[in-house]
């Protein structure tokens, strides 16, 4: 298996809607839309990466964080896909421009950026 270079999270509610952000980007740049996550900072752990994103982004606590699915990115990386709650109400964070619950039925809709359509289906499909 490849090495882990960051992790992403599939955040739902409580009708099992899945949670995507808009980042803030340079106006020449298209609006794609992302999971939440980050690449790993030196020796951390995918586990502290994931929490540090959820606070960063959502100024929020994650809760029922769980390890569902390693995808893999290129022949030598991959990313450790999570799954969790949030029991609080988000205030997003100043790198993220809005966010949305979206259900399976409609994650066709949206322009992902590069892989994170991927992650979602391949989450849907386990």
């Amino acid at each position: 298996m490849g090495k882990t270079i960051g992790c992403s999270i599939i955040i739902k509610d409580d009708f099992n809607n899945m949670l995507i952000v808009t980042k803030k980007v340079k106006k020449s740049q298209p609006n794609l839309w992302y999971l939440v996550g980050r690449n790993l900072r030196g020796k951390e752990t995918t586990e502290k990466c994931i929490n540090r994103a959820v606070k960063d982004d959502l100024k929020v606590n994650i809760f029922d964080l769980k390890i569902v699915d390693e995808y893999k990115i290129s022949e030598d990386e991959n990313f450790i896909i999570y799954t969790g709650n949030v029991k609080e109400s988000i205030n997003i964070g100043k790198d993220i421009v809005q966010y949305k619950w979206i259900n399976k039925e409609s994650v066709d809709s949206y322009d992902f950026a590069e892989n994170e359509k991927e992650k979602i289906l391949a989450y849907l499909n386990k």
